[in-house]
């Protein structure tokens, strides 16, 4: 579970939770295909980030509720996670530093693993890979709306994510999803939100929806802990 579980830590950015205002869809709205452009465009000057995950259902490998912490592209990722084994719920703290990752439970006991391959921060914030892949991968793109995602004026953009696409980024999810992007208004155009609708893998089953998002793009690193 810890070997999934390391994964899921750095895949995921802050979530950036509800809208503010009432939407506005009045007037001109830029197209969806441009804003993505732009908004993936802008990783490559993006050197640190906030982030926030959660989960609300069960996506076999992905055994996380919640995540948030922060996470530098050349440097260190760390935070906090609700985790979800079986019916257990436990609570650990994450850092990755350099090709290491140290796990420590509620309870003090750590764990020192190597950094999964595919999913260090340097690859999920380079501008080929990771979430810039998602914002170029998206079709079906519709800009729906203007939106105040807690104080930033943004485009809410809808879309579609192959399973190719999403898999390459979420390796956990193996099918065709809904998404939705929150990009600023402003430019030069950043990605502040994604939601993604998994479609249930059986009959009896729910819908699960995953909420990611970016906030303080390039803040100063926090002081960290290694223990």
């Amino acid at each position: 579970m810890l070997s999934r579980t390391a994964g899921v830590f750095l895949l995921t950015f802050a979530l950036v939770s509800g809208c503010e205002s009432s939407p506005d869809a009045s007037g001109p709205l830029p197209g969806g295909s441009d804003l993505l452009s732009a908004a993936a465009a802008s990783f490559d000057a993006i050197r640190t980030v906030r982030y926030e995950l959660n989960v609300s259902g069960t996506i076999p490998g992905l055994d996380v509720r919640e995540v948030d912490g922060q996470a530098g592209r050349d440097g260190p990722a760390y935070g906090h996670a609700d985790v979800q084994q079986g019916t257990t719920r436990m609570q650990m703290t994450f850092l990755v530093d350099g090709r290491a990752l140290y796990l420590t439970d509620e309870h003090g006991n750590r764990t020192q693993r190597p950094v999964p391959e595919p999913y260090g921060p340097d690859v999920l914030l380079d501008p080929s890979r990771g979430l810039p892949r998602l914002l170029s991968g998206a079709t079906e793109l519709k800009t729906e709306t203007r939106e105040d995602v807690k104080g930033v004026q943004t485009y809410r953009i809808t879309g579609e994510l192959a399973r190719s696409v999403v898999s390459s980024v979420v390796p956990a999810i193996q099918a065709d999803v809904d998404v939705k992007f929150w990009v600023t208004q402003s430019e030069p155009r950043e990605l502040v939100r994604v939601w993604m609708q998994v479609p249930p893998r059986q009959p009896n089953e729910g819908a699960v929806m995953l909420e990611l998002g970016l906030s303080d793009v390039n803040a100063p690193m926090s002081t960290v802990a290694s223990g």
